[in-house]
């Protein structure tokens, strides 16, 4: 890791620290007076020890007394002030930190989502946050305010005896070395370990989703296993950077102890020769250790800070990931005010989910034209590329070539929540959410009418209260169905897709679906992938994909 990136970290975790600049400066603006009564402490005890306890002037002597209690009052309410104010400040950032996240998450392309393990971005989001937050209120924030000591002390030092403040400093440049060289060792296995428990987390979630596949196919002892060794290696990992940070901090207490050795030796010399007072080799002797109490503070700040820096970058990374679809810049754009003699036109159109060069085409050349209001079927076999072009519809994909076109209007050229607001999409695997039904059938949208649901909700034989569970596991698979259905139909959609919507339910409920949209269509275009004839026997026109082309076959 080059310094110039540690510094677009650097600058990264400052961007969000930017919107409570103010309460941070008037935190950092009282650090002066919190070193001073840090650091005078020992300055006092010297002038105590050589002025009124070696004169006997107990009036004198009681005046340091308070002085130095007073010195310690206003260290501990400063600092107990400064412990408040950043760490409520760092709950702040880390509330911005995962809002962004989920706003750019949801923006990403589906080809993200496609090569990028569930767990390891839920990881991101989670833990590295946290760990980033940490960072900064305990790493970057703390730093400062130990510089602001270390500094202080040696202007003190400097002040009463700026030989031996040479002598103890000189101690600084071997830290300085151990820092630099733990600091590579444990960023790397830093980040390898949390490399390593994103791929944990990832199989961890995917077998509590898959828990009924594992169990039926008795999967659970070889699933055991397989998570036992990415566990294990996460162990290892992370036991790397745990070593370096102890070879760090166990240096940093041996230099601690080698200067304070070299102090009492030299004081011994010096104390011999009566060249200073006793009260000033104390000092010193206390300046020796509150120089390094801040410095072991920096040993300990360094394991945040780099682990701060390893959640910074991974979370860099998913920031820098580009929405490839981007979004229109006119939202004035209405689709409700176009005329056109087709509702849907693909023209053109060549798309493959890897753009390697070599990898294969799923739609070569795709044309085919829809008009209003019509019942259009799509048929072919497996992987024919049928769902392709519900994706590159709903924009979740874009093509590589050629266009598609809405009432004549680019769907580059329309806004998401237009288009979205213009058709639904009816999946064979739907979704349900934890929550109770009207939730499930609402989702937070605007616009909805539940009075457009009113036939399938009376299907449903629910409440709008019903509670249901997450993947939809107190409810059949009809019932599932029925309520993607009625999520469907509640936004008014001028067009209506169903991509295998009917596979999974039994005869009965499809009669039934089968009925409702029939009346539901009236002035609707609907637009109908399907294997079961009963589905499509009322379809005015039937495209058949074949190697990636369109074929059509009048119904």
């Amino acid at each position: 890791m080059t310094k110039n990136k540690d510094l677009e970290l650097l600058k990264l975790m400052l961007s969000f620290a930017k919107p409570y600049k103010k309460t941070l400066l008037a935190t950092l603006l009282i650090l002066p007076l919190s070193s001073i009564a840090y650091s005078i402490q020992p300055f006092i005890i010297q002038k105590a020890v050589d002025g009124p306890l070696k004169t006997g002037d107990y009036g004198l002597l009681q005046n340091y007394v308070l002085f130095f209690l007073a010195a310690i009052t206003v260290n501990f309410f400063i600092h107990l002030s400064q412990i408040w104010v950043i760490n409520s400040t760092a709950q702040k950032i880390i509330t911005d930190i995962r809002q962004t996240l989920f706003e750019h998450l949801e923006k990403l392309p589906m080809s993200f989502f496609d090569r990028s393990p569930i767990g390891r971005t839920v990881t991101r989001i989670t833990s590295d946050v946290e760990q980033l937050t940490d960072s900064f209120a305990g790493g970057l924030i703390s730093v400062v305010i130990d510089l602001f000591n270390i500094v202080t002390i040696i202007g003190f030092m400097l002040y009463i005896n700026w030989k031996l403040c040479l002598i103890l400093v000189f101690f600084l440049i071997p830290v300085t070395i151990i820092a630099n060289h733990f600091q590579k060792s444990y960023r790397k296995s830093n980040l390898n370990a949390r490399k390593k428990l994103g791929a944990l987390n990832s199989f961890l979630q995917q077998n509590i989703v898959g828990i009924s596949v594992v169990q039926m196919l008795n999967c659970a002892d070889k699933n055991k296993k397989i998570f036992n060794d990415s566990n294990e290696e996460y162990f290892k990992a992370n036991d790397k950077s745990i070593w370096a940070d102890s070879n760090f901090s166990a240096g940093i207490e041996l230099i601690s102890i080698v200067s304070m050795v070299a102090l009492v030796f030299i004081s011994k010399e010096i104390l011999i020769k009566q060249a200073l007072s006793i009260g000033t080799i104390i000092a010193f002797l206390q300046y020796a250790q509150t120089l390094f109490d801040p410095i072991r503070n920096l040993s300990d700040r360094f394991t945040t800070i780099q682990s701060g820096f390893t959640a910074a970058e991974r979370i860099s990374e998913l920031l820098l990931e580009e929405d490839s679809i981007k979004e229109t810049e006119d939202k004035s754009l209405k689709l409700e005010n176009k005329e056109s003699e087709y509702l849907i036109e693909f023209d053109d159109v060549w798309f493959k989910y890897d753009t390697e060069e070599e990898s294969k085409w799923i739609l070569q050349g795709l044309n085919f034209k829809v008009k209003k209001n019509e019942f259009i079927a799509i048929i072919g076999k497996t992987g024919a590329g049928k769902s392709t072009i519900i994706k590159l519809l709903t924009r979740l994909y874009e093509p590589q070539k050629g266009s598609i076109k809405i009432l004549g209007v680019d769907i580059k050229d329309i806004s998401y929540k237009e288009l979205r607001e213009f058709l639904s999409v009816i999946h064979q695997d739907s979704y349900i959410f934890s929550g109770n039904l009207e939730s499930n059938i609402h989702l937070n949208r605007d616009d909805v009418e539940l009075s457009q649901a009113k036939p399938f909700l009376r299907a449903l034989k629910m409440n709008l209260d019903t509670e249901l569970n997450e993947r939809a596991s107190n409810i059949s698979a009809g019932e599932e169905q029925v309520i993607n259905f009625a999520r469907a139909v509640v936004s008014k959609p001028r067009l209506l897709i169903l991509d295998e919507a009917t596979a999974k339910i039994d005869l009965s409920t499809e009669a039934f679906i089968q009925h409702e949209l029939e009346k539901y269509r009236q002035d609707k275009t609907l637009l109908v992938i399907a294997h079961r004839l009963e589905t499509i026997k009322h379809a005015d026109k039937v495209i058949s994909i074949q190697d990636g082309q369109a074929h059509l076959q009048v119904n």
